[in-house]
């Protein structure tokens, strides 16, 4: 997991109705880089389990993440491989 800027805003990601509707859960391992201004770009799937079902609405709710950017010699600075694991529960109540 690299020292990436520290994050100031996760985006809950949605339940995809039709795994929510088969009682499936999983979870999304992601890895983006963050540019300048804070912002996730060029998210991939590194791994899920389930493999499919559960990309999209990862990938769709890490792009509404915000981060605080990471300084370098006084100026913000990309910062590549940041990983997240993103976990899909559905609540039992």
């Amino acid at each position: 997991i690299s020292s990436a800027a520290s994050d100031v805003y996760k985006s809950q990601p949605t339940y995809p109705r039709r795994m929510a509707a088969r009682g499936i859960q999983g979870w999304v391992l992601l890895e983006f880089s963050v540019d300048q201004l804070g912002r996730v770009q060029n998210p991939q799937v590194i791994d899920a389990q389930p493999a499919s079902g559960f990309s999209k609405a990862a990938i769709d709710a890490v792009l509404r993440y915000k981060y605080k950017p990471k300084v370098f010699d006084g100026k913000a600075t990309w910062v590549y491989g940041v990983q997240t694991r993103m976990v899909f529960q559905l609540d039992n109540g």
